[in-house]
């Protein structure tokens, strides 16, 4: 009981969409507020970062109508992490004052059979996506595995561009090396270094990209004493519009 006191009253449906679709995530004061930051953080253009902020706060709705919560893609949940981190205007004046409930992130366990758990409540998640706003979840936000990047990204070179400019510097130096008179000893172990990084660095397997999937699934629930159970019930038409509760 004592929670509930800090929590305004609940608006389901439209009344909701509305309230969270207003809410402002950038301080008017802030010489770098929220999405500037996260663009900067994250490498998007701000047409982008705009979008993916709409892409959050549509899954945020997702999660306040739907009984089970909600499961983020990894785009969207860069935006949660990030809004997280502004603890005052995540927990107070967003969870409290706008939502009257609290969105907690729960990491996975890990596991398969916690892999299994996120591949269901993804498509469960996909599928209140489709019901309450009346088209798919956009691939560019919502795929993890084809996420694509605005042109204008800035994309650090490539594992293969990498391992094609070892192998010209590699072919170079033993084009070179035989050409040198009176090597020394340390100059041959350097040479076999060099040969050594070479190798491993073509051969190295590629590492988990964190920007293109996401492995621990993140899952939503509302915390405090407000209820969450409502639903989109049979359809909530096209457009933003939200979706009313039962």
């Amino acid at each position: 009981m004592k929670k509930q006191t800090l929590f305004a009253a609940s608006s389901t449906g439209p009344l909701l969409w509305q309230q969270i679709s207003a809410f402002r995530l950038d301080d008017p004061t802030a010489v770098l507020p929220f999405s500037r930051k996260l663009a900067r953080e994250q490498g998007w253009d701000q047409a982008f970062t705009q979008r993916a902020i709409q892409e959050y706060k549509r899954f945020i709705y997702l999660c306040c109508i739907s009984p089970g919560g909600a499961s983020p893609s990894a785009i969207v949940d860069k935006v949660w992490h990030q809004h997280l981190l502004y603890t005052e205007n995540y927990w107070v004046a967003f969870c409290e004052q706008t939502l009257g409930r609290y969105i907690h992130h729960h990491p996975s366990l890990g596991g398969p059979a916690e892999k299994q758990r996120h591949e269901a409540w993804q498509a469960s998640t996909w599928e209140q996506y489709r019901r309450c706003f009346g088209e798919d979840p956009p691939a560019a936000f919502w795929l993890d595995e084809k996420v694509s990047f605005p042109s204008s990204v800035s994309v650090p070179l490539t594992r293969l561009f990498r391992r094609g400019l070892t192998f010209l510097l590699f072919f170079f130096l033993l084009l070179l090396f035989p050409g040198c008179n009176g090597a020394s000893p340390t100059n041959f172990i350097l040479f076999g270094l060099l040969v050594f990084w070479a190798v491993r660095t073509a051969t190295s397997k590629p590492g988990k990209s964190s920007g293109d999937s996401i492995d621990s699934s993140c899952s939503s629930t509302c915390g405090g004493d407000s209820s969450c159970g409502s639903s989109c019930g049979g359809g909530c038409g096209s457009g933003c519009g939200g979706c009313s509760g039962s």
